[in-house]
């Protein structure tokens, strides 16, 4: 996810924070350090009514927003867990405003253990919900205040973990549900039918959650919004794996490859480009790849330093390559992840050819059309 910032591993599973999340975590302790419901299914919620300062109030409900996310975050890593045990490539977890988010990089054919994926993930909510019912029960009526304290904190913890697990069942995407939805159908209509299946029940719940929402708390709106958005992109995800099944780097590469050394000039550089109307170019030296140069490069240079630039100077050392066995799917989705519109294909360190994200794109295309695969309605 893009605008992520890293922080660690867990696992050896990177962790990381979307911008969005540094806003909605002291939104999160405002609404809980100042807000108090007294009775919400048994549950007390905030700290508003105890007699403290406003500081400690700050404080205590932005210890409240830690352990919330603290919870997300669990959430996440048992997805991420169960998904590497089935066979999926788990590139991170990030949290951010609408909670967190698995990112995964790569998964097993018609997704293999989708649904107790998906299950895990709502469990370990509910389990951390009702662990600390008990406590909850035990403190709340205690008279000091610190235990007071302690026991407001239980409730909220084990209030917003089931609530967190019972919003993650509702059936549609990009939510748990959704995916636990698709993986009961397609064990009877196949893998493609069922997830259409899920995407037109998850953009139903959002258009009725929107029209409550209106009438009700413009929140569900947003949320609305979330799901139906999410149930689209799942969709469009799908069919284009599906789609690109079965097509390697390999079937998509071009082979002979124009390259450029890294005492070439900025100036000839663009008359290469111009002339072999390419926008990229892996730079080779004593035929060995040193760096990727592109015409994203070259912007930054003044007119009258073209003619002295290198292009060893503005190239990118971070080269990403693939081997020409990967499957395109996945060599889009690195793209996606890098920021990217090429890579190279390398085989024992020598250079074989270069994809493009244009290349694969015109080969979803082919096969859309050859299979009937309607790739751009929503």
């Amino acid at each position: 996810m893009r605008s992520s910032i890293r922080l660690g591993r867990i696992k050896g599973i990177p962790f990381k924070v979307h911008i969005s999340f540094l806003f909605i975590l002291p939104f999160f302790a405002i609404v809980f350090g100042f807000t108090h419901v007294p009775d919400i299914l048994g549950f007390q919620l905030g700290f508003d009514n105890l007699p403290i300062s406003w500081p400690v109030k700050l404080g205590l409900g932005l210890i409240a927003s830690i352990l919330f996310f603290t919870a997300v975050l669990l959430h996440e890593l048992a997805h991420s867990l169960m998904a590497i045990r089935h066979g999926y490539k788990i590139s991170g977890i990030t949290l951010f405003i609408f909670g967190g988010a698995t990112e995964i990089e790569r998964q097993p054919k018609d997704a293999v253990g989708e649904g107790i994926m998906a299950f895990v993930g709502p469990a370990t909510s509910l389990i951390i919900g009702v662990v600390l019912l008990p406590i909850w029960f035990l403190l709340r009526d205690a008279p000091s205040l610190g235990i007071n304290i302690i026991a407001i904190m239980v409730s909220m913890m084990s209030f917003y973990n089931i609530l967190l697990a019972g919003f993650n069942l509702i059936p549609a995407f990009p939510m748990d549900g959704g995916r636990i939805l698709r993986s009961f159908l397609a064990r009877r209509i196949g893998f493609i039918p069922a997830t259409r299946t899920a995407v037109v029940v998850g953009k139903a719940i959002a258009i009725g959650m929107a029209i409550f929402g209106f009438f009700y708390n413009i929140w569900l709106i947003l949320i609305a919004l979330f799901i139906y958005l999410g149930a689209k992109e799942e969709e469009k995800s799908t069919l284009i794996g599906h789609t690109l099944e079965g097509i390697t780097i390999g079937n998509v590469m071009t082979s002979d490859v124009s390259v450029v050394p890294p005492t070439m000039v900025v100036r000839e550089l663009l008359d290469k480009i111009m002339m072999e109307r390419h926008i990229g170019y892996p730079v080779v030296h004593n035929d060995h790849v040193v760096g990727i140069v592109t015409l994203h490069d070259v912007q930054g240079i003044p007119a009258s330093h073209h003619y002295t630039t290198e292009v060893g100077q503005i190239m990118s050392r971070n080269v990403v390559s693939v081997g020409q066995d990967i499957p395109a799917m996945d060599a889009l989705q690195i793209m996606a992840r890098q920021r990217i519109g090429r890579l190279l294909v390398m085989e024992d360190q020598i250079l074989i050819g270069i994809v493009t994200r244009s290349d694969i794109i015109r080969m979803l295309e082919i096969r859309s059309m050859e299979r009937g695969i309607p790739l751009g309605r929503g």
